[in-house]
């Protein structure tokens, strides 16, 4: 069963404009049609939940809002950028689009602290200490300020999960 309709599309205002629009959004995997015209306007600051069963297309979707996956048609607008164009920057939709995936994806190597930082280091070019400092509020945000020195394998699901959110934050999205 694919996903069909994400949520019926509102109508941006003044003081919520649209920041992601998706238009007749199609991904087919050969002959397997995963998205099958998908239109959704997300808006600033709403909270929008997408759901299916198990196989419905929920990641693929999200996958493909910044072209983890490359839609099959449709156009993708992420705050004025059509992601869909055929020259896009892909490296700096990334930096403004945070995901958070099922299975975290920390570097099992790296402190919480670190695995934080490192994106914000290597991407937006923060200092070791602006880089520090905004990971800590993070973790503090996150109720995590403890496991800071922390490795992966010392946190448990929920908490790796949280890391994940901090780390995506982290980039400012």
């Amino acid at each position: 069963m694919a996903v069909n309709k994400v949520k019926e599309v509102a109508q941006p205002t003044a003081e919520h404009p649209a920041i992601i629009t998706v238009t007749n959004l199609k991904k087919q995997f050969s002959s397997n049609r995963v998205l099958r015209d998908i239109d959704v306007e997300i808006h600033e600051g709403e909270v929008v939940v997408v759901v299916g069963s198990s196989g419905s297309g929920k990641s693929t979707f999200l996958r493909c809002l910044n072209l983890l996956e490359t839609p099959t048609g449709g156009r993708i607008v992420i705050d004025g950028v059509e992601t869909t164009a055929p020259k896009v920057d892909l490296n700096a939709l990334r930096q403004k689009v945070g995901m958070v995936f099922q299975s975290f994806n920390l570097f099992p190597n790296l402190s919480v602290l670190d695995n934080i930082k490192l994106a914000p280091r290597k991407l937006r070019k923060l200092s070791d200490r602006a880089a520090t400092r905004l990971a800590k509020k993070l973790l503090t945000d996150v109720g995590l300020a403890d496991k800071a020195n922390a490795f992966p394998s010392q946190l448990s699901g929920g908490q790796k999960q949280r890391v994940a959110i901090a780390r995506a934050l982290a980039m400012e999205p």
